[in-house]
């Protein structure tokens, strides 16, 4: 297996990562006659040259419109289409770290495309636990997607999400607890926390208290904005920020805006600087 491919650029986990969102357009009509990949490819480098222009240090991709989302694997057709934009990213800046996010659960597709296409790190929305989600009940899965990491031989990282977004856990394990589970059992290389829906902050106490029991500085990813990022900054060891980044960010179809994203990274590299 030493021939598989390595990530083009590592992400660096210990620099407090600005990762920008790159949000897909629908996959649904990808099976018919009329779907233009060129579109899709114009539409996610338009948003890929704008997060790297503002100085990000990487891109998440993800299939965020492709609604109603599957449980745990998306078609074939639509694997595929996803791994030709991926790869079409990752070749057009080979500078910049590329993650690969497979909504809702499709953890073990996203890890064989981003180690084929040479990118960095996935995003696992349930990596330990199960929860109750809008697809229905979900349920991890870090040991299938370690397994499959060992056999490829890949050096993906894995960012896993805790206290999911659109998700209730089953169970009365804590939040700490859960991360915990994730980070120390469930081999994860980061913890991601989010507020309860997409946009949404979690709450300063309840980040705060994470940090102090669990002495773990998780991921922000999402509700970070120019105006909250400076209170935040020290309880976290990075970001994924997508939506406040738009040119309208109450429309989540509306591309980033330059001058947004300049703002926010300008912001940030301050902040690390300090």
């Amino acid at each position: 297996m030493n021939q598989v491919p390595k990530p083009k650029h590592p992400l660096d986990l210990t620099q407090k990562p600005a990762i920008g969102m790159i949000h897909l357009p629908s996959f649904e009509s990808s099976v018919s006659p009329g779907f233009d990949l060129d579109d899709a490819f114009r539409i996610s480098l338009t948003d890929a040259y704008t997060l790297k222009q503002a100085g990000f240090d990487a891109l998440l991709i993800e299939n965020f419109h492709d609604t109603p989302f599957s449980k745990t694997r998306i078609s074939d057709a639509k694997f595929l289409l996803m791994s030709r934009i991926v790869n079409k990213i990752i070749d057009s800046i080979p500078t910049m770290a590329v993650g690969v996010n497979i909504l809702r659960n499709a953890c073990l597709q996203a890890l064989t495309v981003a180690t084929l296409n040479h990118a960095s790190f996935i995003r696992c929305n349930i990596w330990e636990g199960a929860y109750v989600t809008d697809q229905g009940i979900i349920e991890g899965t870090a040991s299938q997607v370690l397994h499959e990491k060992q056999a490829l031989n890949s050096q993906v990282k894995i960012l896993a999400d805790v206290g999911v977004k659109h998700a209730t856990p089953l169970g009365d394990f804590t939040l700490e607890e859960a991360a915990k589970n994730a980070f120390f059992r469930g081999g994860a290389d980061a913890i991601i926390l989010s507020g309860r829906e997409t946009g949404a902050l979690l709450s300063l106490d309840t980040l705060t208290h994470f940090v102090s029991k669990t002495k773990l500085k998780p991921i922000l990813g999402s509700g970070v904005t120019i105006e909250n990022v400076s209170t935040i900054f020290p309880l976290i060891s990075g970001v994924i920020i997508g939506s406040s980044l738009k040119y309208d960010s109450s429309n989540l179809h509306s591309p980033i805006d330059l001058e947004k994203a300049t703002a926010f990274m300008s912001r940030w590299n301050s902040l690390r600087e300090k």
